[in-house]
């Protein structure tokens, strides 16, 4: 990939991450360069530029090229629907943030960001709707789960525009969008590989989640994400986080290898060989990945 995370190699401890993280990782402390021709980590740089500028309509056309490839990126869909809305295109950005809702329950922003169109739209009831699911989600939060301040952020955004006769600011961006930076974005990353490297997999996911909405839908972004769910037996977001990895970065040497220790986890033996070999192709001199997968499968096989 052209945009690569700044990893910090004490922090990681790569070289002991096969017995911590369930898998080996590159063996080095920058992410794997395979990748497709095009980009979607680059183009969402620019688009985030042109949201930080003001410039709606092309921020728009640069998430819908991402989107074409990170297909259920929650992020993407969140930015996209920023950039309707700052055009004050009320059912577009409705669209995109109810789809960023359906691809990542927790990306509690988008509540907030769609609680607003619904009231712009002068839709009370499906405002209404969006708060009582927010407020559901801070009951059972109790103010200590990792997404508390997102999901009282995401009140407040609602709140306040229905206790107001104001008019909303469709343009206003919330606060993560309008201080990012790549280098946030890395330390943000980095420290949720720390998280999984000790077994804290809410805060894990929630520091990969703020990552990923600052550098876009990086496959090591997404491969951490699925293997993060995976280790709490969410199965179905790991392989969906895998799979959107892969859709980007079919070569991706980790996301490959944690795949097929998904299968063997799901007891699906073939599948798992299929990664094998793959793994065997992108490494015919031998590599961490071939090795690591390897022993999962004889292991299950024995």
């Amino acid at each position: 990939m052209k945009r690569a995370l700044i990893l910090a190699a004490a922090t990681l401890a790569l070289a002991g991450s096969p017995a911590i993280a369930g898998g080996s990782g590159s063996g080095s402390t920058a992410p794997s360069n395979s990748g497709p021709s095009y980009d979607p980590v680059e183009d969402y740089q620019k688009g985030v530029d042109h949201l930080k500028a003001g410039e709606y309509s092309k921020a728009e056309r640069a998430f819908k090229r991402v989107a074409k490839v990170a297909k259920k990126d929650a992020n993407t869909q969140y930015m996209l629907g920023l950039s309707h809305f700052g055009q004050e295109e009320l059912k577009p950005a409705a669209r995109a943030f109810t789809k960023a809702i359906k691809y990542d329950a927790k990306l509690y922003q988008a509540y907030g960001k769609l609680g607003q169109v619904h009231l712009q739209a002068g839709d009370s009831d499906k405002a209404d709707s969006v708060l009582s699911k927010l407020q559901t989600a801070s009951t059972e939060c109790a103010e200590v789960c990792p997404e508390a301040t997102d999901i009282a952020n995401a009140i407040s955004e609602i709140e306040v525009i229905q206790n107001s006769s104001e008019t909303i600011e469709t343009s206003s961006l919330n606060s993560i969008v309008q201080s990012a930076s790549l280098q946030t974005g890395d330390v943000m990353y980095t420290e949720a590989i720390r998280l999984i490297n000790v077994g804290e997999y809410d805060r894990a996911i929630a520091a990969l989640r703020s990552a990923g909405e600052i550098l876009g839908p990086h496959p090591d972004v997404l491969t951490y994400l699925g293997f993060a769910h995976r280790k709490k037996g969410e199965t179905t977001e790991a392989l969906s986080f895998y799979q959107t990895a892969l859709n980007i970065a079919p070569d991706h040497l980790s996301a490959n290898e944690y795949l097929g220790e998904f299968y063997v986890e799901l007891g699906d033996l073939n599948r798992a060989n299929a990664q094998l070999e793959k793994l065997n192709d992108l490494c015919p001199f031998g590599c961490a990945q071939t090795e690591e997968l390897t022993k999962w499968i004889a292991g299950a096989e024995t």
